[in-house]
């Protein structure tokens, strides 16, 4: 039935996601300190960000990645997974269903985020 199947899926993005918001937040505030999410963009002459970084969305999660130097465990490849995955993510969060395909790369990249970026957490 396509409901274990996508049960599987939301806890892959569900862990993805929230593992690389606290990868985020963790790396960000070892850079820039506690006021980072001010700090960082000024420092990069980015312009400051607009709303609380709670309620950023996967896309801007994984754009952050490119945006700043600090986050050097983010290869290309792993960036270039990453941000196909959120289509997925977005078929995932709506309640559409994904193909066995973008399951795969959903396993990948969950796989990838928790031996990257999971163990970077725990230093």
């Amino acid at each position: 039935m396509q409901t274990e199947f996508m049960k599987q899926a939301y806890g892959l993005v569900y862990e993805i996601e929230n593992c690389l918001r606290r990868y985020i937040e963790q790396t960000m505030q070892k850079e820039y300190g506690v006021g980072w999410f001010i700090e960082g963009p000024l420092v990069m002459k980015y312009k400051p960000y607009n709303k609380n970084y709670n309620t950023f969305h996967f896309h801007e999660l994984v754009s952050m990645l490119r945006g700043y130097p600090c986050f050097v465990e983010i290869t290309d490849t792993i960036y270039y997974e990453l941000t196909q995955t959120v289509e997925i993510r977005n078929k995932v969060a709506h309640s559409q269903d994904i193909s066995d395909k973008e399951m795969v790369l959903l396993q990948r990249v969950h796989k990838i985020v928790m031996e990257q970026v999971l163990l970077k957490l725990s230093t």
